[in-house]
């Protein structure tokens, strides 16, 4: 990357040293232009403080990557006064010994800050410089209560039942992909996948679980490949591979691939093979493995590794175990979004399509380039749709989103959208978006022609509509204890409600949050209507939830099935961890702390977080972060959140009939969740007066889109 692409590319992230640079003065022109601002307000509104900041940059050297931690002020200061194209590794002169120790991110949240790149799974998630007075590393302090919005918002800117399981596999099966660990572009060469009698070390992913009804002799299992730039595949990407019950192992399937000439023989494609195995519609399980596509002209001898950064060839990472058991609610059509390259510096994705219907679109794999504004996107939607929230020009601003976001999907998605909706009609279609980015809001993509012209054109009005994030913790090895898998690897489809957590904040003057009349209101109709174990917003109530150490009266019931919080949220996009709900005493939780959290497998509440833009992903591409993210990690089967700033009354209304229709009492079942998501969406009108209200279109919910709930005594 060039000096002049590294300024350009940080002012997007409202980073810069003066507005007199051409990258600057551009992209606040032409926002000043279209807010009718005056561009020093705009810079004020967006501006951040560099000096607050570290950058984590990445460098390839060979098949090794290496991490350097610079103050971001520092790379401004000297991108500001060298030779445009002049490449960054020379602008900071960065020179191998120098490249900083990577330091895991450890899942108590007791990781040691020092000078280095904290890594989770192999992704950057902060930059350390050491700790300041307070031992806080720079950059990561708690979020400032800012400016008063226009109208009173909840924002401060300061499981199916599975089928009779066979006993015990004939033998422990593992997934299995044999392939070169180095292939020269243009020579073909083959991938055989299929299952083994042991963990291969350079293969990410867990032990195979055959969950098929008694007497079913053989399962049909549709073998699906991926990788990242660099590989074509002459063949398809796609097999069936009939697997017999009584022998697993013998199940294989080949695939042909041919690596594609690296643009710099000195720097190989690194990629990642990427396997699902999809069992009528449904993702059963995942596995990868590295690979590097080297020139041409290279020998079949390895090239030489340096002695610096860390490997690319090695443990895949993390993957998900493959359990084979069909969703009885499968969705109507998967939307996976991958990144083989695991790059958190590129906009590459991959994305592939599944569905239990037969579909004459193309299913990929598909690539998708989101650019490199796709972890800043989310940043630019609070920003418009805050500076708009009472502008006759909202819905322009929004419709201009939609229309973005569905230009970064490839076409075939909309064709089999249409066609799973001819095949349920007149239902509507169940569509589950699987992304391995968490910023962009697929909900809002623009359908054009709708499949329902009654409603508005967002996918999220148009169908039923959930996320999830399929990357799970690596699995553990053999012969250690198992541990329980966090997120599972689909969504729950069915969950009882025994016991319901309303947390609210009474909001203190000391705070210095203004108090939410609604929110409170809220809180108090569902604690009592739902029968809902008050819970006031402390650090006590927080850990006792987070810990499924809950009391009731004289009654320890430990966890919940259902939790819903009513309160301010805030974000700050160029934070590690952005995302923050606000305790009655002002103090702010990161939502690292749901990481924690003592929930998962057979237990996996649903979670409703009235707050502004508490639904918004991580920091970082790739990086499964933010409320939806740390709290799938922590067990959660569901999240509902919200991206932008919500109205206090609107979300109070939203809250009462989501809880109304998919809550009812017992013995009834509860619409799905993804339903009545779609009809509360509905209720934005493009052409309110004096604006519409953007809160209908905020939600976004990660959790299976058919989710029922049914409350039990």
């Amino acid at each position: 990357m060039s000096a002049a692409a590294v300024i350009e590319r940080l002012a997007m992230q409202g980073f810069w040293i003066g507005l007199d640079q051409p990258a600057v003065r551009a992209r606040l022109e032409a926002l000043s232009t279209r807010l009718k601002r005056p561009l020093d307000a705009v810079a004020l509104a967006l501006g951040h403080d560099a000096r607050r900041f570290g950058a984590a940059i990445r460098r390839q050297w060979g098949t090794r990557v290496l991490w350097y931690a610079r103050e971001l002020q520092e790379v401004l200061e000297r991108c500001a006064v060298a030779v445009p194209n002049l490449p960054l590794i020379d602008v900071l002169n960065l020179h191998e010994p120098e490249a900083r120790p990577t330091i895991q991110l450890r899942r108590d949240g007791d990781t040691i800050l020092s000078t280095g790149v904290v890594m989770d799974d192999g992704r950057p998630v902060a930059v350390s410089f050491g700790t300041d007075d307070r031992g806080t590393p720079p950059g990561i302090e708690s979020a400032p209560v800012g400016n008063e919005s226009s109208y009173r918002s909840r924002g401060e800117s300061r499981s199916a039942p599975a089928a009779a399981p066979l006993p015990a596999l004939p033998k422990q099966a593992w997934p299995r992909i044999d392939a070169p660990e180095f292939a020269p572009a243009g020579k073909p060469f083959d991938v055989v996948v299929g299952f083994g009698a042991a963990q291969q070390s350079d293969v990410a992913g867990g032990p195979v679980t055959l969950n098929v009804a008694s007497g079913v002799a053989t399962i049909d299992v549709t073998i699906e490949l991926s990788a990242g730039p660099g590989l074509q595949a002459p063949s398809g990407w796609s097999r069936l591979m009939r697997v017999s019950v009584d022998d697993i192992l013998s199940a294989k399937v080949t695939f042909e691939l041919v690596g594609i000439e690296p643009t710099d023989r000195e720097r190989p494609y690194l990629t990642m093979l990427e396997v699902r195995y999809v069992l009528e519609g449904t993702v059963c399980g995942t596995a990868a493995r590295p690979l590097v596509i080297v020139h041409s002209s290279a020998t079949g001898l390895p090239p030489p590794q340096p002695p610096y950064g860390d490997a690319w060839l090695g443990p895949a990472g993390a993957a998900t175990p493959v359990t084979f058991a069909a969703d009885e609610q499968v969705p109507d059509l998967t939307i996976e979004i991958t990144k083989p390259d695991r790059n958190a510096s590129s906009g590459h994705y991959v994305g592939q399509l599944y569905s239990p219907h037969p579909l004459g679109a193309a299913r990929g794999p598909f690539p998708m380039d989101l650019g490199q504004d796709a972890k800043t996107f989310a940043k630019a939607i609070v920003e418009e749709v805050r500076l708009f929230s009472n502008s006759e020009l909202l819905d322009n601003t929004l419709e201009g989103i939609g229309r973005l976001v569905a230009q970064r999907l490839p076409g075939p998605v909309f064709d089999a959208l249409r066609e799973v909706a001819a095949n349920v009609a007149p239902a509507a279609p169940a569509v589950l978006i699987v992304s391995a980015e968490p910023y962009v809001p697929w909900e809002l993509a623009w359908v054009e022609p709708p499949l329902d012209a009654a409603r508005p054109r967002y996918l999220g009005a148009q169908a039923l509509v959930g996320r999830w994030l399929r990357d799970a913790d690596a699995p553990a090895p053999q012969g250690t204890a198992a541990v329980v898998q966090r997120p599972a690897t689909h969504p729950i489809a069915k969950l009882a409600v025994r016991n319901m957590a309303v947390m609210a904040a009474w909001y203190k003057a000391e705070s210095g949050l203004r108090r939410l009349p609604k929110a409170e209101d809220e809180a108090k109709v569902i604690a009592d209507r739902w029968r809902g174990l008050a819970l006031v917003a402390s650090a006590q109530s927080m850990r006792q939830l987070l810990n499924a150490s809950l009391e009731r009266g004289f009654e320890r019931i430990g966890g919940v099935e259902a939790v819903h919080f009513a309160g301010h949220g805030d974000f700050d996009p160029g934070r590690p961890d952005g995302s923050a709900l606000f305790l009655e005493d002002g103090t702010p939780l990161r939502s690292t702390l749901f990481r924690a959290a003592k929930y998962g497998g057979e237990h996996q509440p649903l979670m409703f977080l009235n707050a502004c833009m508490l639904g918004i992903g991580g920091e970082l591409l790739g990086d499964m972060a933010g409320f939806p993210g740390n709290s799938l990690r922590g067990g959660f089967g569901g999240v509902l959140g919200a991206l932008w700033e919500v109205d206090d009354a609107a979300a109070h209304d939203i809250a009462l009939e989501f809880w109304q229709r998919a809550l009812p009492p017992s013995p009834a079942c509860g619409e799905p969740v993804g339903a009545i998501l779609r009809d509360l969406r509905a209720k934005y009108v493009p052409a309110a007066v004096p604006a519409p209200v953007s809160t209908y279109l905020a939600y976004v919910y990660y959790g299976h889109p058919r989710l029922t709930l049914q409350r039990t005594p």
